[in-house]
């Protein structure tokens, strides 16, 4: 995967970090993070692909581990300082 990918992927990271998204909802975070990889995919080679989509995948599951994964019941809900 080129730098610039890697890069990306490593900034992803850094901004799903709680201290970021406390007080904002869950909406806004999905919403941003959906934007955020449409661009990252959309900077790729075809060569870069699979390997993105495997780090991709990882970041999700950071994500998940960090309790950003809520029902769309909840996407309206602010995030609150304890997670």
């Amino acid at each position: 995967m080129r730098d610039d990918l890697t890069i990306a992927v490593g900034e992803l990271y850094q901004a799903i970090r709680h201290e970021h998204w406390q007080g904002k909802t869950y909406r806004q975070f999905w919403t941003w993070f959906n934007d955020r990889c449409i661009q990252i995919v959309g900077m790729a080679d075809a060569a870069d692909l699979d390997a993105l989509g495997v780090a991709l995948f990882e970041v999700r599951d950071a994500i998940e581990a960090s309790g950003y994964m809520v029902g769309s019941d909840r996407l309206d809900e602010t995030i609150d300082a304890e997670m």
